[in-house]
């Protein structure tokens, strides 16, 4: 990434505005009669400043919690006086009664279905069984129910269905964990008698609408032995009337919300807020030079979504409750209704953000020269579907992803894919310096970082500390090339480093301890069904063992150079044949040791070579000489982007104070890691308990962003690749 970029992104006056700039001010108090270029006598509506604003022009919004969708104009500023007491929200409280419907529960008719509801400023639960509040979501035990045998396609079975055989379940939904149990589908639910519940299993057993956990749950997959006739799930069951039954629950239907109280009081409707608006920001113009500074989101997006966007800015924002759509049918509904931050364009940056308590993805960013530092990602995509992320890349061209931290997110923590037609221009792309954490919780197959397939365009991925995560710490999926991987810590996960393509590869300097499985180089030797790119494709189906990767310095405990499951077939035909290579025809996994520009790894060495090698007070800094004497670095290697090298082994020099990662603050007071200690003690105390994002948006005086408020349509079905809105 270019220097000059850098320096536009952090700059604190970037925008090139008129050298008579003027400043207005809004307030909840104000008056759009007023000339709003004075704190004394501010403008009402937001909307009402912007629109008179010219380029180079500042908003200061005073304290409020503002409601509406927001319109921008090229060459703003839009800057909170007070970070932290300026709310841009989708959620407004109600202006009347409820009145008792039965129980603890009160109804009252809003004339429209909410997909958020708020009580005293924290999330409640839409009602599911089993019960849970929103703030026990990663306890496994009150999240999900078991199946039972009897359960397979289109049907569940359960022993908890017992106690539920009286209640009337249909036209409410399904959250199902299916068969390979990667993504959580949310289906309706079409009939249920007390034993047995029918869930709608249209479309479900194609990969384009379910990937894997279909296909391997099919009932032709069952029929032809590839999976269990019982094919088990996890799930849980939301969204109707007859779950209504514990506090802090609601439910919604033909314009009345059911609520149930907490204590047994009738709530105080300016207590509760529902949601009104999808977005607090819309704009399909393109934009130019826009700072938004210091502004908190609450249960509400931003969609800037033309590409000839640039030099866009959010710095100092807190978006919480990101999204509001609580299902997830399949795969191209799912993705279409989601609503995360969501900005495309040139020069789009993000600097010291939150992005918490996503329904599915936190920010998605697509373009090129695209920042995001210093930032904290956490509790996105609570329902475990595959596809959200809590931060998601469509790169054309480079961008740099740096000291973030990432935590409690499901799926994968950072997604990156590169357009067909992308071009950094000689810059590399980077992520540098995270610390990701307890990602994929509730996945099956998941990495801290993934990049699903093709030339990665030399991005480096280096200096990061990737632990906790249920799959891999880093993963380049089939057909892969072009990414250096260096410099990084993995530990405490299910793999650090899972390489996987046809070549143009460095990997160099990681440190890789306490992973349940080794990490893993895997040569495709075929072409891909997604494709070659430029890559050079071997076809050499012998398999022989990788020696042109620069694969050099790396301290791992376990190493193998192995053949991926989408070349099964020709590595059996080989092996029938007689036709693999020698070593290959041992095992299909086999280690990486020293041949060709694979150099100087060290593998099966114990940790007490490292400062502190257990959990415990982890510190991965080698204290043993044995590490050092690695290989060199040489202009060859340089020339293939081989940069930085150093001639000890692992991410560490002997005896060395080290680096640390991630962001240098964390939301509502929490303390920073900064040591690798901290961090797996960090992990450890989140894994079982979700940050719930803290907010003053029910306590500041209520302002205006607009008249407006936008509710975007719902996609229901998608037939042959078409969409239809209801």
């Amino acid at each position: 990434m270019s220097k000059n970029f850098r320096t536009i992104i952090l700059c604190k006056s970037f925008l090139c505005g008129a050298l008579t700039a003027a400043t207005y001010y809004v307030s909840p108090g104000g008056n759009d009669a007023h000339s709003g270029t004075s704190e004394q006598k501010p403008l009402k509506m937001v909307q009402s400043a912007v629109d008179r604003m010219d380029s180079g022009d500042t908003l200061i919004v005073l304290d409020g919690t503002y409601t509406g969708t927001l319109k921008l104009k090229s060459g703003v500023t839009i800057k909170a006086k007070n970070p932290r007491k300026v709310i841009f929200s989708g959620a407004e409280p109600l202006s009347k009664g409820f009145e008792k419907h039965k129980g603890n529960i009160y109804k009252i008719n809003i004339g429209f279905d909410p997909k958020q509801l708020f009580y005293k400023n924290e999330p409640m639960t839409w009602a599911r069984w089993p019960n849970m509040q929103w703030s026990e979501n990663w306890d496994a035990s009150k999240k999900w129910a078991k199946s039972a045998s009897g359960s397979g396609p289109g049907k569940l079975k359960s022993e908890a269905f017992a106690g539920m055989k009286d209640l009337d379940l249909v036209g409410g939904h399904c959250f199902l964990r299916y068969s390979k149990g990667n993504s959580c589908y949310s289906r309706p639910i079409k009939s249920f008698d007390g034993e047995t519940m029918v869930w709608d299993d249209s479309d479900f057993y194609s990969v384009f609408f379910t990937s894997e956990d279909g296909r391997r749950g099919s009932p032709a997959a069952i029929s032809k032995g590839k999976a269990k006739p019982n094919v088990r799930a996890k799930f849980f069951l939301a969204g109707s009337l007859d779950l209504l039954d514990s506090e802090g629950e609601w439910f919604a239907k033909d314009g009345t919300l059911y609520f149930y109280a907490p204590a047994g009081v009738a709530p105080n409707p300016s207590d509760v807020l529902v949601k009104t608006a999808d977005y607090s920001i819309l704009n399909e113009e393109p934009l130019k030079d826009v700072r938004v500074s210091g502004i908190d989101f609450f249960a509400t997006s931003v969609k800037l979504a033309n590409p000839e966007n640039q030099k866009i800015i959010f710095d100092d924002a807190q978006f919480s409750y990101i999204g509001s759509e609580p299902l997830f049918l399949n795969n191209p509904v799912g993705i279409r209704n989601a609503k995360p931050i969501y900005v495309e364009g040139a020069m789009i940056g993000f600097n010291r953000c939150l992005f918490a308590g996503g329904h599915n993805s936190g920010l998605e960013l697509t373009g090129s020269d695209l920042i995001v530092q210093n930032s904290v990602f956490a509790e996105n995509n609570r329902h475990a579907n595959f596809q959200s992320v809590a931060l998601n890349i469509h790169a054309k061209g480079t961008f740099k992803i740096t000291h973030n931290t990432f935590f409690n997110n499901c799926s994968d923590a950072i997604r990156v894919g590169f357009s067909d037609d992308a071009d950094t221009r000689g810059r590399e792309p980077e992520i540098s310096y995270n610390n990701i954490c307890n990602a994929g919780v509730f996945n099956s197959d998941v990495s801290g970082v993934y990049m699903p397939n093709l030339s990665q365009h030399w991005t480096s991925f280096h200096h990061n500390w990737v632990h906790n995560v249920k799959g891999n710490g880093v993963r380049l999926d089939q057909a892969g090339e072009k990414l250096t991987v260096h410099h990084n810590v993995f530990w405490s996960s299910k793999r650090g480093m899972n390489i996987e393509g046809f070549g143009n590869f460095n990997i160099y300097n990681n440190t890789s301890v306490m992973n349940h499985e080794p990490c893993m180089l895997t040569r495709n030797v075929v072409s891909k069904r997604k494709g070659t790119g430029d890559a050079v494709v071997s076809n050499d189906t012998s398999f022989p063992p990788i020696k042109d990767w620069n694969v050099l310095n790396n301290l791992v405990s376990k190493f193998v150079d192995r053949i991926g499951p989408s070349e099964d077939g020709p590595y059996t035909q080989s092996k029938n044949e007689g036709k693999l290579h020698a070593e290959r025809a041992k095992n299909k996994s086999i280690a990486v040791v020293d041949r060709g520009a694979i150099q100087s790894n060290m593998t099966g060495f114990k940790n007490t070579i490292f400062k502190n090698g257990s959990l415990d007070g982890l510190d991965l800094i080698p204290q043993d000489a044995v590490v050092q004497n690695g290989a060199s670095p040489t202009p060859k290697l340089e020339a293939e982007h081989v940069k930085g090298l150093d001639r000890f082994r692992g991410a560490y020099e002997y005896k060395s104070e080290g680096w640390s990662t991630g962001s240098d603050w964390m939301p509502d007071g929490i303390t920073v890691p900064t040591t690798m200690a901290q961090s797996e003690m960090f992990a450890k105390e989140f894994r079982g308990k979700s940050l719930v994002p803290s907010s003053a948006v029910g306590s500041l005086p209520r302002g205006l962003l607009s008249s407006e408020r936008f509710r975007a349509e719902e996609v229901t079905v998608i037939p042959n690749g078409r969409k239809k809105k209801k």
